[in-house]
């Protein structure tokens, strides 16, 4: 069982940004980003072979490189 994490983050959104938005630290925020397509073919293959979905294994590489040790939980 995944223990729930509690509290709030405030996210500023928009360019620039319109106003804060405020989560729970457990949901699940989607965003847009332009990528070079052989980082994204990198991207793909990663969740191909791990058989995992590839928003998983995105948000599991952005929080390892952000020194997050715990990774982003995502299944």
């Amino acid at each position: 069982m995944t223990e729930r994490k509690t509290g709030s983050v405030v996210i500023r959104t928009g360019r620039p940004s319109t106003r804060d938005r405020v989560y729970a630290v457990d949901d699940v925020v989607r965003f847009d980003a332009r990528i070079p397509a052989l980082l994204a073919k990198r991207l793909y293959d990663a969740a191909h072979e791990s058989g995992r979905p590839v928003t998983a294994v995105h948000a599991d590489l952005l929080a390892k490189a952000l020194d997050d040790v715990d990774g982003a939980a995502m299944g």
